[in-house]
């Protein structure tokens, strides 16, 4: 009779990826075309930070979300550039003496101020009206695929967390990625 076993770290590696399913997920996706001409995107991001994630940022480390937005030609090659590709920056920060959170947008610098974790994520989760592209720059006889995708951004972690956010896996906080095909 053969025995069957796993090794350690295949065991290890499936019950770090189970404990962590979907972190971050987006609860409303939303493409338009709007009135001037433009294709728009709405969304709702949710972050459900882990333990040592929510440790961290209680104790001062700012959290630097990304989201891309990506829009390319269904029938590019992968080395043909994007139509269209945004990366939006957002930082989580709790100011500990105060008890505040602080959210900060940077690509235009924005910032507001909670009384409360759960309405920062809110916010820094909310894209409203964000113009992806101009329907006039597209090949109206083509289709495209608009891609999303939001992660915590490791490598704008302080330096000294960064070897620890590697190689644990409560630090990859990641959505899984949403795909839509438009004909403009």
């Amino acid at each position: 009779m053969a025995e069957w076993r796993l090794p350690l770290w295949m065991v290890l590696l499936v019950l770090s990826g189970l404990s962590l399913a979907a972190a971050l997920d987006f609860s409303r996706v939303i493409i338009t075309l709007g009135e001037d001409d433009r294709i728009y995107l709405d969304a709702q991001i949710r972050h459900e930070l882990t333990s040592t994630v929510s440790e961290a940022l209680e104790n001062g480390v700012p959290l630097t979300f990304v989201t891309h937005v990506q829009m390319r030609d269904t029938k590019a090659w992968i080395w043909q550039p994007d139509v269209a590709e945004y990366r939006l920056h957002s930082v989580l920060r709790h100011r500990p003496l105060s008890g505040v959170y602080e959210v900060r947008n940077l690509e235009n610098d924005d910032k507001q101020v909670f009384a409360t974790r759960e309405a920062a994520l809110r916010y820094m989760g909310r894209i409203r009206d964000f113009a992806i592209i101009e329907r006039s720059r597209l090949d109206l006889d083509r289709e495209y695929l608009v891609c999303l995708e939001a992660y915590l951004d490791i490598e704008a972690l302080p330096l000294p967390l960064r070897p620890r956010a590697y190689l644990s896996a409560e630090w990859h906080l990641t959505a899984e990625a949403w795909e839509w095909r438009i004909r403009p």
